[in-house]
This record gives C-alpha cells, sequence and structure tokens, in this order.
C-alpha cells in the first residue's frame, strides 16, 4: 500500500518538471534564433533584415481571411511566414516582389514546407485580372485582409509606406513580426536569414 502512495507521489512529483522540460524543448530553439540575431551591436549582427522592435504580433494587426472571419493562432501559427501588403491589383515591382517570395521559398529545397507566404490586401475587391494570376502563379501563397490603418501603430509605417517600399517581413512560427526588409533588399538577403533562421530553430 505504502508503495503505491509513494508511487502515485513521485509520479505527480515529476508532472510539473516534465511540463518544464517540453516547454524549453519549444520555446528555447525561437530564443536562440532572436539572441543570434540581437548580439554584438548593429555593426556586429549577421542578419541582412532590419530587427523589427519587440512585442510585434501577428495575432494584433486585425487579420481577416478571405471569408470575413477573424484570423485565428490555428491559422498562423506553428510555422514560419513571409508578409507583404498590396492594394487590389499587383502589377510591376509589386508582382517582381511575390514573384520573388516564391522563389526564395523553392530556395529553401527541404526546408521549404516550413515558410508559408502570406500576401496582405488592403482592398477586399481584387481585381479579375489578378485572381486569374493568383490561381495560375501563386495559389500556394496564404492571404488576408486588413486595414490599413493599423500598421502605423503595429509596425512603425502607415499602408501606404509598407506598400511603396514593398516591405517583406518574415514572422516566427509562435507570430512574432521579427525582421524587415524593404525594396532595396535582394532574395538572396531574405534566404541568407531564413537558412540561420531555420538551423537555429528546429519548430515550425
Amino acid at each position: 500500500m505504502n508503495e503505491e502512495v509513494k508511487t502515485e507521489t513521485s509520479k505527480d512529483t515529476l508532472k510539473p518538471y516534465m511540463l518544464w522540460l517540453m516547454l524549453f524543448t519549444f520555446v528555447a530553439p525561437i530564443g536562440a534564433a532572436f539572441w543570434l540575431y540581437s548580439i554584438g551591436g548593429t555593426e556586429n549582427t549577421v542578419n541582412k533584415g532590419e530587427f523589427v522592435k519587440p512585442g510585434v504580433q501577428i495575432l494584433e494587426m486585425g487579420l481577416k481571411d478571405l471569408n470575413g472571419d477573424a484570423a485565428k493562432e490555428e491559422q498562423l501559427y506553428g510555422r514560419w511566414h513571409m508578409m507583404y501588403f498590396m492594394e487590389s491589383d499587383c502589377k510591376g515591382l509589386c508582382e517582381e516582389t511575390i514573384y520573388s517570395m516564391r522563389q526564395i521559398k523553392t530556395a529553401m529545397h527541404k526546408e521549404s514546407d516550413r515558410i508559408t507566404n502570406l500576401l496582405i490586401h488592403f482592398d477586399e475587391n481584387i481585381s479579375d485580372s489578378f485572381q486569374a494570376r493568383i490561381k495560375t502563379h501563386y495559389a500556394n501563397f496564404d492571404r488576408y485582409f486588413a486595414d490599413r490603418g493599423v500598421f502605423n501603430q503595429q509596425l512603425g509605417f502607415t499602408g501606404d509606406e509598407l506598400m511603396r517600399k514593398r516591405m517583406v517581413f518574415i514572422i516566427d512560427p509562435i507570430g512574432n513580426v521579427i525582421l524587415q526588409y524593404n525594396k532595396d533588399k535582394s532574395a538572396k538577403d531574405i534566404i541568407s536569414d531564413f537558412k540561420r533562421l531555420l538551423k537555429a530553430s528546429q519548430i515550425g
């Protein structure tokens, strides 16, 4: 009888430690990725993109899916993302950017399944011509609607600036917006950063 009680007590005692061990296993790699990208001061960092101020969460951006429903954790968490903003149509430099995003994902080879491309629309009336191009060329992009007025507070850029600068953002698997790139950055720059991030973290 005493042995049974002792066994049960031991099991109960282990549970909190197991929980913390599991938490450490999943969260530590993300912490390592942040450390990798923030140590040593600006001139010594290895990342090509600019580190986004702490505390920016994708779920705080008021995204809505194509059905008009608020985006949920299960839709946006669990994978790495590249995020880009556009209006009702996407031509010229805009389409060059999303084409590059598609190529970046492909260039990650066996790691490409860990990355999802996001298109954020500021205008819900997507042009017929771009709808057709999406089906042909960008069917594997996830797409959401957003209010352009939200982003100056969240990211420090107005909606118009995000589009004019052709800003691309990297988001980690727990929804933190961590790196940003303007139009002067190349696909090679983003690939370089992604390789380091995916190597540093085994989640997502």
